[in-house]
């Protein structure tokens, strides 16, 4: 009858131990790497990578991606991945990400002025679900300079 007392006991506290363990926010490091590219002679790829951080000791999943892409102040792309996928826990984890636009369909974003770098905002959220819950985290990224090629 000890043992069996003693067994729950230790179960409880390895369930108290993991929910305190596993209860942080991922954490978006940053949105870098950004490269606006040019591919044919009709369109552009911007690419970029996310980086996350997963405090938890036990590994939560990004479920969806939603971001949307502005280049000069006009939205060029939409990022909307349904992702599912897991991130070790207490690692950094990157997911690159592109988005391909047309120069004709939005040529006021693109300046045919090689020497006037675009500006770039990345503004979005990122969903993430952890063992004893979930959460968003928000994304606001600006790159002010970033050269390509007309």
């Amino acid at each position: 009858m000890k043992i069996r007392s003693l067994s729950y006991i230790i179960i409880l506290l390895l369930f108290v131990a993991l929910y305190f363990l596993n209860r942080k926010q991922v954490e978006l490091v940053a949105e870098d790497n950004i490269n606006l590219n040019r591919i044919g002679s009709s369109g552009y790829e911007l690419r970029a990578n996310i980086r996350l951080k997963n405090p938890n000791l036990l590994s939560s999943t990004i479920k969806s991606f939603h971001e949307n892409i502005f280049v000069n102040g006009i939205e060029v792309g939409i990022l909307d991945n349904e992702l599912n996928q897991g991130i070790p826990g207490l690692k950094e984890t990157a997911f690159p990400i592109s988005v391909r636009f047309s120069k004709d369909e939005f040529a006021g974003a693109i300046s045919a002025d090689s020497t006037k770098p675009a500006s770039v905002h990345i503004k979005g959220e990122i969903v993430f679900q952890n063992l004893f819950g979930g959460g968003t985290i928000k994304v606001d990224t600006v790159v002010p300079g970033l050269w390509y090629i007309p």
